[in-house]
């Protein structure tokens, strides 16, 4: 009996502690501990939407509920999305989205999805001059160069933590040598950046000459140009030129030069007047360097203006698989003059080319059509997403490089789509 007793206190003993330990918890206002929040992953898209009046167009950053979003029914901002200040620049690095202001705001914004997966400003740092080429090294790293039209300057490479958001460093440095000596005679030129590629230790960086008395012409047009620095110490190793083509590049856009998945660097060259060039001599083709090489192929020059259905480059990106998609010139002739391709819209039309077998491909489903800013292209399962518009629309169009076909999508109740990113929390 005494032992059943004993029992009994020792089980009512434990009790009595059990509830008092509670009690001390909730006294002290703990509360447990919520689990991690859910990963979320959602497309945005880079905006342009229509001027108001005599206004300039404006330019807002959307999150989109789905894949789906963009190969069906209409994408608007009316209601929705953030609308940010003047004609902007958007590029991606890692899980953020990085926009930055061209001549109306000096200000790069940061973007990313907080623990809910709401998109929301992160961080924004302020620069000098217009950021006006950008490349991704890697997950954690934007690299942006600041644009000059005139004056002898050495380059302003900004380096972006893209974890943070934050501005890290600035490196200047001189990309070209050709300097004059800033006379009204001899002004010298200053390089437009054109593209940029981080590989095995060395930054390849493509670029077009402009006279530096702010003039905009394109001195020098018989050569393709790319200075290799030593990287991170941004030391420049040498400038590697061919005179097979003309300068690489065009600007306004960041895929001048690409890196494929075996290691090998493509660049194109356009030659066309319209295009932003005062002058053109040279075909315009595709470049290569070997991977492990820092010079240009010499057995290796595409010349897609002689190839069938080829003609004057406007726009390349790498898609995979040795093939890339690019926008030809229709007609360089077409009474658009300089500068004429950023800004009619019956100008392009969209192929296919295979940079090893060197052929180009009409894409079947795109019409002729214009779009001055391109962003690197988004491409999921093998398939690219771009935004293309004519005098009437604008929709996005789903591109199987495989086949040279594709499908009309969503309809862009805007001016177009500066560029298409997926990001997770």
């Amino acid at each position: 009996m005494k032992t059943i007793k004993w029992i009994i206190n020792v089980m009512l003993l434990l009790a009595i502690t059990a509830m008092v330990i509670s009690c001390s918890s909730d006294d002290n206002g703990d509360t447990p501990i919520d689990p991690d929040p859910i990963a979320v992953s959602k497309y945005v898209v880079g905006f342009e939407a229509f001027p108001v009046g005599d206004a300039s167009p404006v330019d807002y950053i959307l999150e989109l509920p789905s894949l789906e979003s963009l190969t069906t029914g209409e994408i608007s901002v009316e209601g929705q999305g953030i609308p940010l200040k003047g004609w902007r620049f958007f590029h991606g690095a890692g899980n953020t989205i990085f926009t930055a202001g061209y001549s109306d705001d000096d200000t790069c914004i940061a973007y990313h999805l907080n623990e809910e997966g709401t998109l929301e400003e992160k961080a924004n740092f302020a620069f000098q001059s217009t950021l006006d080429n950008y490349a991704a090294l890697d997950e954690n790293t934007l690299l942006a160069v600041e644009l000059t039209y005139g004056g002898l300057s050495d380059k302003r490479f900004h380096i972006v933590n893209a974890e943070t958001g934050l501005l890290e460093k600035i490196e200047e440095h001189p990309v070209d040598i050709d300097m004059g000596d800033g006379t009204v005679a001899n002004p010298g030129s200053t390089p437009w950046v054109t593209g940029m590629v981080l590989r095995d230790g060395k930054l390849f960086v493509s670029y077009h000459k402009w006279l530096a008395d702010g003039s905009f012409i394109t001195p020098d047009v018989d050569r393709a140009y790319v200075a290799v620095f030593n990287y991170p110490e941004f030391e420049l190793e040498k400038i590697i030129e061919d005179d097979r083509t003309s300068p690489i590049g065009v600007n306004g856009h960041s895929t001048g030069i690409e890196q494929t998945e075996n290691g090998d660097i493509y660049s194109f060259s356009t030659s066309a007047l319209s295009a932003g060039f005062t002058a053109a001599s040279k075909p315009s083709g595709i470049l290569r360097i070997n991977s492990g090489a820092t010079e240009f192929d010499s057995s290796y020059f595409f010349n897609v203006e002689e190839a069938i259905n080829g003609g004057k480059l406007f726009w390349m990106d790498y898609v995979g698989n040795g093939k890339a998609i690019a926008r030809i010139i229709v007609d360089d002739t077409n009474g658009a003059g300089e500068w004429g391709a950023f800004f009619k819209k019956d100008v392009f039309k969209m192929v296919v080319i295979d940079l090893i077998n060197q052929t180009v491909t009409d894409i079947a489903g795109v019409p002729t059509h214009g779009h001055r800013y391109t962003s690197p292209m988004f491409v999921e399962d093998g398939k690219a997403y771009i935004s293309s518009s004519t005098d009437t629309d604008t929709y996005v169009y789903i591109v199987d490089p495989e086949t040279a076909t594709a499908t009309q999508g969503a309809k862009v109740l805007g001016l177009g789509l500066k560029g298409i990113f997926k990001i997770s929390n």
